[in-house]
């Protein structure tokens, strides 16, 4: 019989899936999800890996699977497929055939795959700290907007995310006598994250490090470092057969390292990145601690806030949270490094570490507090964060917290897929019908998003817009336009700070009359 907490866990599971599910036919496809379904698709039916080789191909298989038994038409003709040309054959994919059974269809598994990381969470906490805390972190990960933002969007952040702590909570788990099993196991999570994101490069170095800590640990060292080498090997070879399998054993093993070299290349290096109101060629190596500090909930920074006063007076666990506090480290400093500042989504895998460490509060504050306070102050922090993914539903991208403002916030600190990534476009065109509104302008996020299949008109181009947006009043009419446009052209042209905008739509588009 499962006991209460077992219950409990399955109940916040359904909750989280719940929302992700709901939320999934009221969003438009977003910027990169027509490149993600279009190249999974073609990797099932073509074993042909030309389209979006920055990005290893498993999650993008895992999401279009459902597509096979779908048979849509995909159009190998053309030049878009002869080219590699992935974001114009994305969008002739997806919207030559039936967009929203394909949207369903291959977001469906990423919302599985999401609520494993929400699963695997869970068991890690309560196995460090006790079934409380266990609940404690997996309410954290079941209604924490940004997680949810993503998990049911066809990209790679989220599945990176579970199969990250997937590995590291196997990692954790290894008996000091282990079994080849054991080993095998933490290969096939490891290369299930390798094979979802090229970030992912960063685990076997730290799972290497967190062996040779083993070595050093144990008293009998050399007989530690074979099994520790031993483990390695199983470890890389099972790694290296998922990371295989995820190209269908039909490239050669080479084709991954180089399509490694292909991250960040379709990057401009003259990019002008935005945060806090300035915009700035090359950015800055604090981006994304100040994208943290203004999109996570309160309740989390509240959360990590006690954890670590409780670190100071010593460690519950000293193996379990060196391995979370280390990655988290490794993984922000890695991704501050790296990674360009485009938004805090490239910070998603560190989101269940963190949900796990903190809930280490959770039998601090009920020793610490006497009487029912702590269980009184974990309970008022869990609804606030209960809320705080309620409250965003369905409309989960623009969440920035309290005290940053709110969503309407957002845009004087972040940009792109901060606040917009191009899912609010079937509420636009509910709102413009409610209204029978005439005259509207579009201009949404990007060129490959599709107004008109949602009957909207037409985007504006980019070499429109000074004409018609900046340097003067634009003429009489409605405008739509994307939150990351609004925060860049209040840059350029600062007569942009002062118009008002009359309505948001979704968090995401803000509407100005003229």
């Amino acid at each position: 019989m499962l006991k209460p907490a077992s219950i409990a866990a399955i109940f916040l599971v359904l909750a989280f899936c719940l929302q992700a599910f709901l939320a999934i036919p009221r969003l438009s496809a977003t910027v990169d999800e027509g490149i993600h379904i279009a190249a999974g698709y073609s990797y099932w039916q073509m074993r042909d890996f030309r389209m979006n080789p920055e990005h290893p191909p498993l999650a993008k298989l895992i999401a279009a699977l459902p597509l096979t038994l779908l048979d849509p038409k995909l159009d190998t003709s053309g030049q878009e497929w002869a080219g590699a040309a992935e974001a114009p054959f994305g969008f002739n994919f997806l919207y030559r055939n039936e967009t929203g059974r394909l949207l369903f269809w291959s977001r469906v598994p990423m919302v599985l795959i999401a609520a494993l990381g929400a699963v695997v969470t869970f068991l890690w906490a309560r196995g460090l700290f006790g079934n409380a805390a266990g609940l404690c972190a997996l309410t954290m990960y079941a209604f924490c907007p940004n997680v949810l933002a993503h998990s049911m969007l066809v990209t790679t952040d989220v599945p990176l995310a579970t199969f990250t702590v997937l590995t590291l909570y196997l990692f954790w788990k290894q008996p000091p006598r282990r079994s080849w099993p054991s080993d095998a196991g933490v290969g096939l999570a490891l290369g299930a994250a390798l094979a979802t994101k090229f970030s992912g490069a960063l685990l076997p170095v730290l799972l290497t490090a967190f062996a040779g800590v083993r070595v050093w640990r144990s008293e009998d060292r050399p007989a530690q470092a074979r099994t520790e080498v031993r483990g390695l090997l199983i470890i890389a070879a099972a790694s290296f057969m998922t990371i295989q399998a995820s190209y269908l054993f039909s490239a050669s093993p080479l084709l991954y390292f180089r399509n490694a070299a292909l991250v960040n290349a379709n990057h401009d290096p003259d990019y002008f990145s935005y945060l806090f109101d300035q915009l700035k060629q090359g950015g800055w190596w604090y981006y994304f601690l100040l994208a943290f500090a203004v999109k996570a909930t309160m309740s989390l920074l509240i959360f990590i806030g006690i954890a670590a006063l409780g670190t100071a007076s010593g460690l519950k666990n000293q193996w379990g949270e060196s391995i979370l506090t280390g990655t988290i480290v490794a993984y922000v400093a890695a991704i501050s490094l790296f990674a360009h500042p485009l938004g805090l989504r490239y910070l998603l895998p560190v989101f269940p570490l963190l949900f796990v460490w903190v809930s280490r509060a959770v039998p601090d504050l009920v020793a610490a507090v006497p009487g029912i306070g702590g269980k009184a102050v974990i309970g008022a922090l869990l609804v606030w964060q209960a809320w705080a993914g309620l409250s965003a539903f369905p409309n989960y991208i623009p969440y920035f917290n309290e005290a940053a403002g709110g969503t309407a916030a957002g845009i004087d600190y972040l940009d792109d897929s901060n606040v917009d990534w191009g899912q609010a476009l079937k509420d636009a065109a509910q709102y413009v019908r409610d209204r029978g509104l005439d005259r509207v302008t579009m201009y949404s996020l990007s060129p490959v998003d599709n107004p008109p299949h949602y009957g909207l008109p037409p985007n504006l181009q980019t070499a429109q817009v000074p004409d018609l947006l900046l340097f003067k009043r634009p003429q009489p009419g409605v405008y739509i336009i994307s939150a990351h446009h609004v925060a860049r052209m209040r840059q350029v042209d600062p007569a942009w700070r002062s118009y008002t905008p009359i309505d948001r739509i979704g968090g995401s588009l803000w509407v100005y009359s003229f």
